[in-house]
This record gives structure tokens, C-alpha cells and sequence, in this order.
């Protein structure tokens, strides 16, 4: 009897492609970034490889992603690679381009156990080891470096090394062209991990002697573990070429049913001459069902049962529920870090905090522990950066939580705007407010105080509750439930370029209260203290040109009101650095003159002149920058100043003082 297609591989693999299509598409046109690796299932594997060796997972790796790189290892072991045979898009395509080939007779047939068959299986497991070594050192993900699917979906832009993303796009579209399912044959690396999930008695020995070796305490073993690992898979599989105990589930045939017709090994995509065989348990198979479906003979069944025809495409999309569901429930720490004589230390307590928006990435947990370090009692961290987690291993008996708030929480001084000379004075309200944890917290409660109208700035101090002083307009009155409504919303809209983002906000007003009037001149002063903070001496022209008596100094003043803003006082270190590097330049500091800011460069009159210093410095085209370990590095200027200053003379005992 003729059998029918099985419709639910051939939905699911288009369906997989055109929402991939679809969401790049609409990404572009929308101008709205899109993860294109958030369900990679071979990013997650990675990522979970580096939290076991390196106890931590890098900005681009989420728990989604691990939990589909899991599910899918579980997948192979109990039923093979159902997410090569129905979800993958790179196997749909290359499947794709299999049957163009054919039908334009281009193809040349490597025949499966061929000594070129068993030769060219080696290249996947070389790629594998070679992803999983880079990976697994830096805890970046390697193989965006040369995936073809990420280089598409991305248009070219991600994080690719350009001929290793075209090679892999030839080798995938050609290969396949000329020779059936090429790449997933012989290239894909994802395709050597799932092997190694089919070889599952090799896995578990290697993940023992993983184990044996870290109670051991032998360090740096991961590699050879790996290599190993990956030598012996390519040694089964080629000697071999099929699995033996698991996976579970396969494809069984029916000898004396089969008429021995050939069909089904003409329709396997890989070429598997599954008439010759009793269980259909070699390496390639993915349990796609195009044998079962070309047997006119009903022959050939899942694990020999009819009612099971289904059961492959529909265990696929219930996998990928169950990876969906456990990503956005569980989560493993970003980083897991411990330091100092912890274990000798009795009655180490945990300390749990929420919404840190800092913590927001890996870059972030690890400055974020860099800082913990500095607190004494504190012995360990752990970051959870989709909740902007933390947990805090600490010793109660040298330091308690308000303390460790105290350390982590950032003072801030914020300064929207300087009161016109028709506002003498303003007025001062104290607020106190709770959920103001560290620096992002700072961030966005400015943004929400920055829309209410009367507010020229605020400053904050450490207290339970954080202490607030907000200065105001006297001519615009601040009730009480206007700043409880906006400071207890639960959420803060930015608007973006792209559209809008929503930021969770977790603070509240616990207190409100007015206190003296202060003038402008008064407000100018407590918002330039932070200014003062970046004054600066560089050591290295101090030390040639710092005696005053041979080296006569005089001072390069500029008005630059823009120092106050935010993104500009982060940027100055760099400019600083480029200053450092710049011969004659001995020191820098800033000054306020009628509530203005002014930079002031102290530099050596004989080596420089107010023509040369604006455009050598203000305008120049390249920034020399002196790096932390010494070295010098070119970068284009990341300031821009449009209004030249003068040179003012000065004592020089006065600027000895700098």
C-alpha cells in the first residue's frame, strides 16, 4: 500500500525556517535588534560547558538557551536527533539543496562506510573540540565566529570572522549541492555532539573520569577530557557507524514483510541503507520517518509499532515546550565565586538581594564581585542577571547587610539644569526612599525625578531609607502625592529609538519633607563637587617637567558647562589619558566661575601656545591613549569641543598647588 508523507517533519522544518525568515525580516524593516541565537541549542551546550568548567556563564549565554542544549542531549539519548531531523533550519536547507542536486544530476555519491565516507566524519569532531576549547577559555561563544545560520541571520554583522562564516556558507549550500546532506554529514559540530549523546556509555565514562580527576584536585584536565572524548567518538563512529544502546527509540524493519524493493534507502536522506538492516540505529538517523513513509509493504515502524508513526515529530515539539518552560523558570548563577579562607570560616551566612539593574550581564557580575572583594567579611557571590540577582556569602561576625548595602550603593549627584539668574534661591526637599540599591537604581530614579517639572537636581547619600535632597523651583509647587505617584510607579518608559523599553522599578517614597532654602551660588558648589573629583596630575610629565623654575607653567583655561552631563564625565577619562600622553602637559583641574564650570591644562609655556594647544589637543583627529598595563593605543576622539579658550597666567607658587 502507498504510505503518506509525513506531513508534521516537512511543518515543523518550513515552519522553523519561515519564522526565522519571518523575524529577521520584520527585525530589519522595524529597525529592532533580534536574538537570533536564543534558541540555539548548540549555544546552550557551550554555555553549560562553561559554568562546569569555569563556574560562570558570558553575556550572550541564557538559561534558554542551556535548557535547549540539555533537553536536546536528553532528546538524543532516549530517541534520537529529532532536532536535526524536524527543527534544525541548517539541515532543512541543506536537505533543501540535496534535492536540487539530484534533480539537475550534479550530485556524486560518497557511499555511506566508504573509506571517504569514514575519513570526512573526522572534520565535525575536530570542529567540535575546536569550538569547545575557545569557548570554554573565554566563555564567549566560538562558534558565532563561523555558524552559517548566525552569519545570515545577522546579515553579516554579528560577531563573525568574515572567511570562516563565507567558507562555512559554501561548504553547507555547495556541499549539499554536490554531495546528500554534506554538511551535516561531515561538518556540523552540533551533529558530533549529538553522536557522542548516542555514544551515552562513552559520555558517562568521560563525564566520571571528569569527576574523579576534580575530586583529585587535578586542574586544566578539561581539554584532554574533550579531545579525548571526541577521538573516541569518531573512532566508534567510524568503525562502527552506529549506536548500541541507546537511543531508545529507532526505526526497526521487518524482514519478512520487506520486499527488499530498496525505496526507503533511496528516500533517507543521508542514505542509509536501511533495507539491510534489523534496527536502524546508525549514527545519521534523526527518526525523520521518510523510510517508513516510501514502504509500500508497512515494513518499517518506530520500534516496530504502527501507532508510534507520530510519535517522533510530536515528542519534538514537546521537548522544545518542556526547554521553553524550564529557560523561563530555572536559572543557573552567571557567576559562582568564592575567595579568601572560606571554609575555615564557621557560620557563613547568605544575603539575597533583587533588582540590582547593574547586574546585568557578565562584565557586570564580575566587576560586581571585584567590588564585593574589597568588603571585609564578605567571603562570595553569586549573580543572577535575569533577575538582577545576587546572593552574598558573608560572615556575620565582621560585617551585617546594611553594611554590604552600603558598599554596594553608589552616592550620586545629578544636576538637570543651572537656575537662571531671576532664581536666587531654591527650595530643599528631603525625601527618603527605599529600593535605591546601586548605580542603575540611581540612574533611572534620576530619569523619574528629571520629568517632573521644578526639579534643577538632586543629590543622594547612603541611609536606610537612601537619603534624597532635592532642589526646586520655590515658583512650582511639589506635593507629596505627586512625588509618591511618581517614584512608586512600578515601571519607567525610555523612550528609544527603535521604540520604547519598560524598566521594572522597585522604589518608595517612605518620607518627604521640606527643608531650608539654599541660593544658587549654593547649588552650583554642591553639584560641582563631583566635578572636582576628576581633577588630575599626570606622574609621568611631573616628573620631567615639573620643577617650575626650569619649566615656567601657565594655565589653558576653556569654559566646558557639558561636564556635567553624565555621558560626558564618563567619557573624560579617556581624554585624560590622551592629555597624559601629551609632552608639557603636567596637570589638569577644573574651577567654577559664576556657576560655571571651567577646565583649566597647566602646561609648559615654552613647549606650547594657545593655537598649537587647540589644535593639536581640542581638534586633534587621533586620541594616543596610555592603557593600564603601559601600553599605548590609538582611538578616534570620543570628546568634541567647539568653543577655543585662553591661556591665563599664573604664579607659580599657585600652580605648583595643582
Amino acid at each position: 500500500m502507498k504510505r503518506k508523507p509525513n506531513y508534521l517533519k516537512h511543518v515543523l522544518q518550513w515552519g522553523v525556517l519561515a519564522a526565522i525568515v519571518v523575524t529577521v525580516l520584520w527585525s530589519t524593516f522595524a529597525d529592532k535588534a533580534v536574538d537570533v541565537e536564543k534558541y540555539c541549542p548548540f549555544g546552550g551546550l557551550q554555555a553549560f560547558g562553561t559554568y562546569v568548567v569555569n563556574n560562570s556563564l558570558a553575556c550572550s549565554m541564557s538559561m534558554l538557551q542551556i535548557m535547549m542544549g540539555l533537553v536536546l542531549a536528553v532528546g538524543v539519548i532516549l530517541f534520537s536527533k529529532l532536532f536535526c531531523g524536524y527543527l534544525c533550519p541548517v539541515g532543512t536547507v541543506g536537505e533543501a539543496m540535496g534535492r536540487v542536486g539530484k534533480k539537475l544530476h550534479v550530485q556524486v555519491e560518497i557511499r555511506p562506510g566508504s573509506i571517504a565516507d569514514r575519513a570526512l566524519r573526522v572534520v565535525k569532531y575536530v570542529l567540535l573540540f575546536t569550538i569547545l576549547y575557545n569557548t570554554l577559555s573565554s566563555s564567549e561563544l566560538f562558534c558565532k565566529q563561523l555558524d552559517p545560520y548566525y552569519a545570515v541571520a545577522t546579515g553579516f554583522k554579528g560577531e563573525i570572522v568574515l572567511w570562516m562564516s563565507i567558507t562555512s556558507l559554501v561548504l553547507l549550500l555547495l556541499g549539499g549541492f554536490v554531495v546528500k546532506m554534506f554538511w551535516c554529514k561531515y561538518i556540523c559540530p552540533l551533529g558530533a555532539a549529538s553522536n557522542i549523546f548516542k555514544f551515552t556509555w562513552l559520555l558517562l565514562a568521560a563525564a566520571v573520569v571528569a569527576w574523579i580527576l576534580g575530586l583529585t584536585g587535578v586542574e586544566g584536565s578539561w581539554p584532554w577530557i574533550i579531545g579525548a572524548t571526541c577521538l573516541a567518538a569518531y573512532l566508534i563512529e567510524m568503525i562502527k557507524l552506529r549506536s548500541c544502546t541507546f537511543p531508545l527509540m529507532y526505526v526497526v524493519r521487518d524482514a519478512e514483510a520487506c520486499n527488499g524493493c530498496g525505496l526507503c534507502t533511496k528516500k533517507c536522506p543521508y542514505g542509509i541503507r536501511v533495507q539491510d538492516l534489523g534496527k536502524v540505529k546508525h549514527v545519521d538517523c534523526t527518526m525523520c520517518g521518510q523510510c517508513i513513509s516510501s514502504c509500500s509493504q508497512d515494513a518499517l515502524q518506530f520500534n516496530g509499532r504502527r501507532s508510534l508513526r507520530w510519535v517522533p515529530g510530536i515528542l519534538t515539539v514537546v521537548l522544545f515546550a518542556i526547554a521553553l518552560w524550564l529557560g523561563n523558570t530555572l536559572e543557573l548563577p552567571t557567576i559562582d565565586e568564592k575567595w579568601g579562607d572560606y571554609e575555615k570560616v564557621e557560620n557563613l551566612t547568605t544575603y539575597e538581594m533583587q533588582g540590582l539593574q547593574t547586574v546585568k550581564c557578565y562584565g557586570s557580575s564580575k566587576a560586581f564581585s571585584a567590588k564585593m572583594q574589597t568588603v571585609p567579611g564578605v567571603y562570595g557571590v553569586k549573580t543572577y542577571v535575569r533577575h538582577h540577582g545576587v546572593e552574598i556569602l558573608y560572615d556575620p561576625a565582621k560585617t551585617d547587610t546594611v553594611k554590604i548595602q552600603e558598599a554596594i550603593f553608589t552616592p550620586t549627584m545629578r544636576k538637570y539644569a543651572m537656575p537662571t539668574a531671576d532664581v536666587p534661591t531654591l527650595r530643599v526637599l528631603q525625601l527618603g526612599v527605599e529600593g535605591l540599591h546601586d548605580r542603575m537604581d540611581m540612574v533611572y530614579f534620576g530619569m523619574v525625578l528629571q520629568k517632573i517639572e521644578g526639579i534643577y537636581g538632586f543629590t543622594s547619600e547612603f541611609a536606610c531609607p537612601v537619603a534624597v535632597t532635592v532642589y526646586t523651583d520655590p515658583s512650582v509647587t511639589i506635593t507629596e502625592k505627586q512625588m509618591a505617584e511618581a517614584i512608586d510607579a512600578r515601571e519607567l518608559i525610555i523612550p528609544m529609538k527603535e521604540g520604547e523599553k519598560t524598566i521594572p522599578m522597585h522604589t518608595v517614597l517612605k518620607s518627604f519633607e521640606w527643608a531650608e532654602e539654599v541660593s544658587r551660588e549654593e547649588f552650583a558648589q554642591v553639584m560641582f563637587r563631583e566635578i572636582e573629583e576628576m581633577n588630575g596630575r599626570f606622574v609621568a610629565n611631573q616628573e620631567k617637567w615639573g620643577d617650575d623654575a626650569a619649566f615656567p607653567k601657565a594655565v589653558y583655561e576653556m569654559e566646558f558647562p557639558s561636564i556635567e552631563k553624565p555621558l560626558i564625565r564618563r567619557t573624560f577619562p579617556y581624554f585624560k589619558s590622551f592629555l597624559s600622553c601629551q609632552d608639557g602637559i603636567t596637570s589638569l583641574d577644573f574651577v567654577l566661575r559664576d556657576t560655571v564650570p571651567v577646565m583649566r591644562l597647566h602646561y609648559v609655556k615654552s613647549m606650547w601656545d594657545d593655537a598649537r594647544i587647540w589644535k593639536e589637543i581640542f581638534q586633534a583627529e587621533k586620541w594616543t591613549l596610555r592603557m593600564a598595563d603601559g601600553t599605548f593605543q590609538e582611538s578616534a576622539p570620543r570628546l568634541k569641543f567647539t568653543v577655543e579658550g585662553h591661556t591665563v597666567e599664573e604664579p607659580a607658587a599657585a600652580a605648583a598647588t595643582k
